[in-house]
């Protein structure tokens, strides 16, 4: 049998026995003052970098610098090969460049349509409700061509919405990354425009509008959302507004129209289909 320990063995092994748990314990607390800063800073580092990744999704990326691709003379050009009407496609314009005005020459026997409109502009709607087919279909033939040049003149509105701006940057993501889809997107923003002296429509509704006239990818999307061509729509508008030749009596409004240099007087000649046959025979 084994012995007895003794009174004194057994208070001996148990000092050594709360001695090896003293020992224990401070070496996890000398451990512990090790890693709890480690542990800290590693989490702060990891809030940081969510925060900072969260942040930098949320920044609206910066106006492009240059204009849109298509719109070289500030504005989309039409042209016809006697069935169908078609695109004339141009590269973007760089930051500081200026654009560049359609030549034509003085004896093709063609009519070169130069149309200023403002998508928010209801006497816009009203000229492209009554002549845009009529204007397509000789565009269509190779009788004329057709240049659109969108600007933004009604901000003051639409209850400081900037909806006139946002439309015409609109146009330019769509002539910048869905061309072929741009008459179709206009005159869907004319079905859809609200009336004047309201917040207008929000970028969601312009983007549902676009999508559903056929010009779907994500990149007009995104361009319509970050109003990537801000600082084009207010470049090309102010061009548009101070050229002396395209003011009537009260300054520059909308439509403006342009037929071989003639600027289009609806007040003296109301029908505009008798003015572009008397441009175009030049009389």
């Amino acid at each position: 049998m084994p012995e007895r320990q003794t009174k004194k063995q057994r208070i001996e092994e148990a000092r050594e026995a709360a001695r090896q748990a003293r020992e224990q314990r401070e070496k996890r607390q000398r451990l512990l003052k090790v890693l709890v800063p480690i542990i800290a800073t590693v989490v702060v580092l990891g809030i940081g970098a969510l925060i900072a990744v969260v942040v930098i999704a949320t920044i609206p990326k910066p106006a492009f610098p240059g204009g849109p691709k298509n719109m070289a003379s500030d504005g989309i050009l039409y042209t016809g090969d006697g069935t169908k009407a078609a695109v004339a496609e141009t590269a973007a314009t760089k930051k500081g460049e200026k654009p560049k005005a359609t030549e034509w020459p003085d004896s093709d026997g063609k009519a070169h349509i130069v149309t200023y409109i403002d998508w928010s502009c209801p006497v816009c709607k009203t000229f492209e409700t009554t002549y845009a087919e009529q204007i397509n279909q000789i565009v269509a033939a190779g009788q004329a061509t057709l240049e659109i040049h969108p600007v933004a003149i009604l901000d003051r509105a639409y209850l400081s919405s900037r909806f006139s701006s946002r439309a015409a940057n609109a146009a330019a993501c769509v002539a910048n990354f869905e061309p072929e889809k741009f008459e179709a997107v206009q005159t869907a923003m004319y079905d859809e425009q609200p009336e004047e002296n309201t917040n207008g429509l929000t970028n969601a509704k312009i983007k549902q509008i676009v999508q559903k006239a056929g010009a779907k990818s994500d990149d007009v999307a995104t361009c319509i959302d970050s109003e990537r061509f801000k600082n084009w729509v207010k470049a090309a508008t102010d061009r548009a507004t101070s050229d002396k030749a395209l003011q009537g009596a009260q300054g520059f409004g909308t439509p403006t129209v342009v037929v071989n240099g003639q600027r289009w007087d609806s007040s003296a000649q109301p029908d505009f289909g008798a003015f572009l046959t008397s441009a175009v025979s030049g009389e």
